[in-house]
């Protein structure tokens, strides 16, 4: 069996901003409405149920809360300089040079702040937050790009 959570209906969304470093058109600053979906396959247990909705709605929130009207950073980022100057984040690659208040910015441990990667960092956040019992047998979380458009990260369990 599979339960099915979607973010765009439950208002699990959050807004932010960020760019991708030597993409031709996506390497200037921009932002995205995105939300979270999750899927979990498995059995039901004595209790007839396979996981909470609410619990695993409370992990999709504080996952989407967390980055919500931030500029997203990568941590790990090959192409990308990082320095926090006082109350600054600066980042810089290429010709280019952004600096961001401290405050406004939620460095991610990516190496890139893409729908693929995001969708890899909130399965990984989500499956942190919940008590996943040997009922369940996958998770799959998706992260979408404005409607229509996402990635999708799953984990066997």
């Amino acid at each position: 069996m599979k339960l099915k959570l979607d973010g765009w209906q439950l208002g699990i969304t959050f807004s932010a901003c960020h760019f991708l470093p030597g993409h031709s058109k996506c390497n200037r600053l921009h932002g995205h409405n995105y939300a979270i979906h999750l899927h979990i396959t498995g059995e039901p247990m004595a209790d007839g149920m396979i996981y909470d909705f609410v619990a695993l709605k409370k992990a999709m929130k504080l996952t989407a809360d967390e980055m919500d009207h931030c500029v997203l950073m990568p941590g790990r980022s090959k192409s990308m300089k990082l320095e926090h100057s006082g109350t600054q984040v600066n980042v810089s690659f290429g010709s280019k040079t952004y600096s961001f208040p401290k405050e406004d910015v939620r460095i991610l441990d990516l190496e890139l702040v893409s729908a693929e990667m995001l969708a890899t960092y909130a399965l990984e956040s989500i499956i942190k937050q919940l008590e996943l019992g040997s009922n369940i047998t996958k998770i799959k979380v998706g992260v979408d790009e404005g409607i229509g458009q996402g990635a999708w990260a799953s984990r066997e369990l």
